[in-house]
């Protein structure tokens, strides 16, 4: 397999959520890890042990003993269900890929490469879902799904035949964006569709249970009946209960009308009239009660909404000013227009001896270099012809962190490495999370640089189209 072929491979994550399968684990892995070697350029399992009463952790640890590249895992002291282990998972996931899949191995890991196919097909799918069209579960819990996923598929626009199903490939965007809690694991596709994100579905094959026991019973669709109009209420009016109760104010108004009208008419005996004129007062109270609930949810919504909820942005075109552009430090041959044999690498960090040392290093492997010390400078500068950039991540005024997904959207090809003087492990996390190819920690060292540098230049020329002549790489 050529080298330019395992670095098209995306990162790959798993997330096992997992209560007493001490059974099934170590096969599970063996089959995961098979797959990911083969399809994947770096990959992770993330068991999260759900309040395990058996063997299961010790089986875990060893697990993590034998491959500690690959294997993390997270213990709750006690069950807390499904979506908060999933939710567990998803904090820790750093995968271009996050794959979700029970414990219990009746998902089958084969299926994975077909997974793999299905998301990168094209189509701009960012979440596809298993569909067990054969299940070997018996008849009383296969009929209660059936039906309760054709109604959970009207009600909420989402045409899937398995919403239920635990095998599912997602995008990292995706989970990052999704809230969990309760029981909304059943929910991800139409969570997923509120947020603007697209979902289908593959077929994949569904094996009978060998070890353990079921974790599920009758109470489950009864919850997920309830959870199905929740995700109904979130999606039409989450940024608008007012209209919900407001509506709901205007019915008991209405009745209220309805009632006292009804109660004068001599066609109803004395009793009912009475009654109904009883009721009227009631319905005309309830109506107030009802707009000022609406009110107040209208408020803690906008107030929520306005400071955490993120809008979901895909892509950006900025402008870039006049002061920003004459802060470029442009290459002599960039401004005569010839063309360049060596990689180009943009250095963007506003510490002038930093940069200078960068530039330093860098050029002493021959390749060429821009310099600039603002975001707003990187953003006039960037384009497709650079190879790397090398970005601070506490740039003034807009941060690395920031602007790095603006880059990678002016230039789709070129590979960021993000720089930081902080020793704070979240840095490199959340850079790697915004898409940055690798992080580096100041003070700079030369070999680690150029090392660093050297692996991003190869990726981002293999990754070109072929009707692109990629530049030599010089080490």
């Amino acid at each position: 397999m050529s080298k330019s072929s395992i670095l098209q491979k995306p990162t790959i994550s798993f997330i096992i959520p997992l209560m007493n399968e001490e059974d099934s684990l170590q096969e599970l892995y063996d089959r995961i890890a098979e797959q990911a070697n083969e399809h994947a350029r770096e990959w992770e399992i993330i068991f999260i042990d759900d309040g395990s009463t058996d063997d299961s952790w010790s089986v875990v640890q060893d697990i993590a003993k034998q491959d500690s590249e690959h294997v993390k895992a997270i213990r709750f002291r006690s069950n807390q269900g499904k979506a908060p282990a999933l939710s567990a998972g998803y904090a820790e996931v750093t995968g271009e890929i996050v794959f979700t899949l029970d414990a219990d191995l009746q998902d089958d890991p084969k299926e994975i490469p077909r997974f793999l196919e299905k998301i990168n097909e094209g189509e701009g799918w960012d979440v596809v879902s298993g569909f067990k069209e054969k299940r070997h579960d018996p008849w009383h819990k296969v009929l209660p799904s059936r039906v309760f996923n054709l109604m959970l598929s009207k009600v909420n626009g989402v045409k899937l035949h398995d919403h239920n199903c635990g095998f599912k490939c997602y995008r990292l965007e995706v989970v990052k964006a999704l809230p969990m809690y309760g029981e909304m694991h059943r929910m991800v596709p139409s969570l997923a569709s509120i947020e603007g994100f697209k979902t289908t579905e593959i077929v994949v094959e569904h094996h009978a249970r060998v070890h353990g026991v079921s974790k599920y019973g009758v109470k489950r669709f009864l919850r997920g009946f309830m959870d199905m109009w929740s995700v109904y209420f979130i999606k039409n009016f989450r940024e608008r209960p007012l209209h919900l109760m407001g509506g709901i104010a205007i019915i008991c108004l209405m009745l209220a009308v309805g009632l006292w009208g009804l109660s004068l008419i001599p066609f109803f005996p004395n009793g009912l009239s009475m009654a109904m004129a009883s009721a009227a007062p009631a319905a005309l109270f309830t109506a107030p009660v009802v707009l000022m609930i609406g009110f107040l949810a209208e408020m803690i919504t906008n107030r929520h909404y306005s400071e955490k909820h993120p809008l979901p942005i895909s892509e950006r075109i900025e402008i870039v000013n006049s002061e920003a552009k004459s802060k470029v430090i442009s290459l002599s041959d960039a401004s005569s227009g010839e063309e360049t044999s060596s990689p180009r690498i943009l250095v963007a960090d506003d510490d002038g001896v930093m940069r200078s040392l960068a530039e330093t290093i860098l050029k002493r492997e021959g390749w060429d270099v821009v310099t600039v010390d603002t975001a707003e400078s990187a953003m006039a500068a960037i384009n497709d012809d650079f190879d790397a950039v090398l970005l601070d991540i506490y740039l003034p005024g807009i941060s690395g962190i920031e602007v790095l997904p603006k880059l990678k959207v002016l230039a789709p090809h070129t590979q960021v490495i993000v720089l930081s003087g902080s020793d704070s492990p979240k840095d490199g996390s959340e850079s790697i999370k915004a898409g940055a190819f690798d992080f580096l920690s100041k003070p700079l060292i030369a070999s680690e640089l150029v090392e660093t540098m050297g692996r991003a230049i190869q990726l981002s020329q293999s990754i070109r189209p072929a009707n692109t002549q990629p530049r030599q790489v010089t080490q």
